[in-house]
């Protein structure tokens, strides 16, 4: 996720980065099959579809490291763990940080049936399940105390 709402320049010239990365991504020599997309102008998804190849540890670096390379060409910050999006009314992407998302809680901002966005999925299937949750459905409800 990135920090900022990526602006539609910058998701025109990410996408071509994207295809270059994808054209040579590799584990062990063998061509990954990938795919990608970039949503709600946040969301940077990488797939490798491991039925054809696996990916390995090596492949795993090279797409993290492309990433880094990524954010810094855009100045975005893309490994920050600590930010949390969610839908507001109007189906627009809001962000903020774990240390407030309490208060944002405790004032209604958000609400248990808020649609919260979960980055921590481990494959692309989980994607139209579990992506998108009601708060009260996801793993952010421990930091509401």
């Amino acid at each position: 996720m990135s920090n900022r709402r990526l602006t539609d320049a910058e998701v025109n010239e990410i996408n071509k980065d994207l295809l270059g990365f994808m054209a040579v991504w590799n584990a062990h020599g063998n061509k990954l099959d990938t795919s990608f997309e970039i949503l709600y102008n946040y969301f940077i998804i990488i797939k490798a579809n491991e039925e054809r190849v696996l990916a390995s540890g090596c492949s795993i670096d090279s797409s993290v490291q492309f990433m880094a390379e990524l954010a810094k060409k855009h100045n975005l910050d893309l490994f920050d763990r600590q930010q949390v999006a969610w839908l507001d009314y109007k189906n627009e992407v809001n962000t903020t940080t774990l240390n407030k998302l309490t208060q944002l809680y405790k004032d209604r901002i958000l609400t248990d049936n808020t649609i919260i966005f979960n980055n921590t999925l481990q494959s692309g299937e989980e994607l139209p399940l579990k992506w998108k949750l009601p708060l009260k459905d996801s793993l952010y409800t421990r930091f509401l105390s």
